[in-house]
């Protein structure tokens, strides 16, 4: 099958498989209603099954099928490669769609949540269930050990000049 298709043989045997491969499924549907379970209309994600939906929607798909939070790009590359085209402009830049993801996303907090910057996942998701996540090693800032706040506070007349605070 990997090989092409040159000769009157070789197209009766991609039939042959075609026609075997066509029986299989229908033996499945087959069995699958007969134990009274309707077969999925849709068993494979085809290209170009995301063409028809707003952008919003086709990233909620494609995060759905995903199951994991992703990027702006990777998700933009997904929801390009499943077929979706903007509707005013089919020649757009690759990057169109990723400033649009970044920036439609957050107007829907019902649907989708920022888990990292520019990264995505469907709010009904349970984020922290699983291993922790890492935290940086580092602190974002020096400090002298001091902690103002409090030696503010503490001292509350020298910092108002004498003054109570108001």
């Amino acid at each position: 099958m990997a090989a092409p298709v040159a000769t009157p043989e070789d197209a009766e045997r991609v039939a042959a498989a075609a026609k075997a491969l066509a029986d299989y499924l229908r033996a499945g549907a087959s069995a699958l209603r007969a134990m009274g379970v309707e077969p999925p209309l849709d068993p494979a994600p085809e290209a170009g099954q995301l063409a028809r939906l707003t952008l919003d929607r086709a990233a909620e798909k494609v995060l759905a099928q995903a199951g994991v939070p992703l990027h702006v790009r990777e998700l933009g590359r997904r929801i390009r490669d499943g077929g979706w085209r903007h509707p005013r402009k089919p020649q757009a830049g690759p990057d169109r769609i990723i400033y649009q993801l970044a920036a439609r996303l957050p107007r829907h907090p019902d649907r989708f949540q920022r888990v990292a910057p520019n990264t995505f996942a469907l709010t009904n998701w349970d984020l922290n269930e699983g291993p922790d996540r890492p935290r940086p090693r580092l602190a974002t800032f020096r400090s002298t050990g001091k902690v103002t706040g409090r030696t503010i506070d503490e001292r509350w007349e020298e910092a108002a000049g004498g003054e109570p605070w108001r």
